[in-house]
């Protein structure tokens, strides 16, 4: 949704909802559901619903093994389904306002091709979600700083609040037109 000094992205189900802010004044949706154009960054949202998230992982080591086993997923994905031979995986982990997240990323094979440019690394970043996983993405290109495009997605990592509540939509969209 759009508003002031940006956009909002917003979940909702009947027991939880989050939100994340987009701060910029260059904001355009893109074809593809979850992707938008920040700036001329293209930044990717997907909230994945994970059979194995059933249950809560209350410790920080089963966080890390959930987000581990979400990263893999994604990486037989790229490699199976999209065809992606990745190389140089690298990952951290970071907390950011009390929450784990993994940041990760890897190279892309040579010559891969989007419509501006080639991508020479995939940039994510995933934390759990009321037990499902929830990814951030950005393609990174020659012209870009790595340092630059990680921070792009802790930015907007930042602005997360999840709720123990349904959103109102119609609600929310006029408070954020007030705002």
């Amino acid at each position: 949704m759009e508003k002031k000094g940006g956009a909002a992205v917003i979940y909702s189900s009947d027991k939880h909802s989050f939100t994340l802010d987009i701060i910029s004044d260059n904001i355009k949706p893109l074809q593809q559901p979850g992707y938008v154009s920040v700036d001329n960054k293209i930044l990717q949202f997907v909230f994945s619903v994970n059979d194995s998230f059933k249950q809560t992982a209350n410790t920080e080591e089963e966080q890390k093994t959930r987000l581990l086993g979400y990263m893999q997923y994604e990486l037989e994905y790229a490699k199976n389904e999209l065809k992606v031979n990745y190389t140089e995986l690298k990952f951290d982990w970071i907390t950011i306002n009390n929450k784990l997240y993994l940041l990760w990323y890897y190279d892309m094979p040579v010559g891969k091709k989007i419509k501006k440019g080639t991508v020479l690394k995939q940039i994510n970043l995933s934390t759990l979600c009321f037990e499902h996983a929830l990814n951030l993405n950005t393609p990174f290109e020659q012209q870009d700083s790595l340092e630059t495009d990680k921070n792009f997605l802790l930015k907007v990592a930042r602005t997360l609040k999840q709720n123990d509540f349904e959103i109102d939509f119609d609600a929310l969209y006029n408070e954020l037109q007030k705002n």
